[in-house]
């Protein structure tokens, strides 16, 4: 098994123990969640500190403009937010985008889409928020 492969793996099978149920019905926002960096600093070493968390503005926008000349500020703003305070966290911390791979990015899109219910519109705001900020 290739360390991609590995890795990939290894990110599902942490994320899936952390899950308290396979699927989610509802994008909420926690207000008493903990902070990004109080959560990869004891939960999950793997993830964001909070001087890596990147708020979408115009240099991101541009960024993947390039790839995707659709998408607004709007979406990856939505995308941020679910990403760092809706579905993505009712499980586990974000994790560090650089980290992963386009590829990698992909499946585990496909996934953790379908177990937190996102809508459509919902799972394409957070990839290309995803893609804006590796693209930067």
């Amino acid at each position: 098994m290739n360390l991609s492969k590995l890795i990939t793996l290894s990110f599902f099978i942490v994320i899936a123990s952390a899950c308290k149920t396979t699927k989610k019905n509802t994008i909420s926002t926690v207000e008493s969640a903990p902070s990004v960096s109080e959560t990869a600093n004891t939960t999950f070493p793997f993830m964001l500190n909070t001087v890596d968390y990147i708020v979408p503005g115009n240099d991101e926008l541009i960024a993947i403009q390039k790839q995707y000349t659709d998408v607004t500020l709007e979406q990856l703003k939505q995308g941020h937010e679910i990403y760092t305070k809706g579905a993505c966290i009712n499980c586990h911390g974000p994790q560090s985008i650089k980290r992963f791979s386009t590829e990698q990015w992909k499946i585990i899109m496909n996934d953790m889409a379908e177990r937190s219910s996102l809508t459509k519109e919902q799972k394409d705001a957070v990839y290309t928020y995803v893609l804006a900020i590796k693209a930067k």
